[in-house]
């Protein structure tokens, strides 16, 4: 099983990128870009799209251009819950063929507690965000 763990970047204000077993997910996959910006975080890792009411429930954006626009370029798969795991597959957008087919699993509990860090600390240089903008008025 692997380890979920994650840094942040001061990119576009903060950024997170996953590491998977202390290696970004993003070169594991052989995408672009590795990391992805604060603003597309709500609840859980971005969805795909991440605002909006298409969003496809089990896609997650797991890597974005380094401007922060999931549209320039992104790299989504399915995260899937089964048992006590969860599984990151079908990776897309601009994963090489070969990260397409890769495979990692987690245990709930480590896929969880990342998650509801990054969660946080999105929330918090959200509403820092907000504060900056409000005092600029």
């Amino acid at each position: 099983m692997n380890t979920l763990s994650y840094r942040t970047t001061e990119a576009n204000g903060l950024s997170f990128e996953l590491l998977v077993d202390d290696r970004p997910l993003g070169e594991l996959v052989g995408a672009q870009d590795w990391a992805f910006p604060f603003w597309d975080v709500v609840d859980d890792l971005p969805r795909y799209p991440p605002h909006g009411e298409s969003r496809e429930s089990e896609v997650r954006i797991v890597c974005c251009c380094s401007c922060g626009e999931y549209g320039c370029g992104c790299t989504e798969c399915r995260v899937l819950r089964e048992g006590d795991q969860v599984v990151f597959r079908d990776f897309g957008s601009d994963a090489n063929r070969e990260g397409q087919g890769q495979v990692f699993r987690f245990a709930a509990a480590n896929f969880d507690a990342v998650v509801a860090d990054i969660v946080t600390r999105a929330r918090r240089m959200q509403a820092d965000d907000v504060a900056r903008r409000g005092q600029k008025e």
